[in-house]
């Protein structure tokens, strides 16, 4: 679980923007506090949550192949919807970094709200 310790580490650094990381299985490996609040989870019930179960657009192989073309050809982010915990839904786009820990690969999601005015 060392990748995930080093992701904690990047998570803490990037508190200003709500942040989750997410392992190769499409499930969330970390959520910093911001991504929580926004989404509506304690990090308890949000770790290990599949990515199908946060986002709208995204049963888990849709989402999982919108990364694989992002990595093959970066756009820098995807629009989605997403889910809040109580339902709610709303747009937010995705930014999307691929990390290497070892011989995994994880994916750093930055979430966009898109209900507030982009600067």
């Amino acid at each position: 679980m060392r990748d995930v310790e080093r992701s904690r580490s990047y998570g803490r650094a990037n508190q200003n923007r709500p942040l989750f990381i997410l392992d190769g299985n499409g499930c969330v490996a970390y959520a910093n506090d911001l991504c929580c609040d926004s989404l509506g989870y304690s990090k308890d019930d949000l770790v290990s949550h599949p990515i199908k179960d946060l986002d709208l657009l995204a049963d888990t192989d849709h989402f999982m192949d919108m990364v694989k073309d992002h990595l093959q050809h970066p756009t820098g982010r995807f629009e989605s919807v997403a889910r809040h915990k109580d339902g709610t839904l709303f747009p937010v786009g995705i930014n999307i970094t691929d990390a290497h820990y070892g011989n995994r690969m994880l994916l750093q999601c930055e979430i966009l709200d898109r209900r507030e005015p982009r600067q």
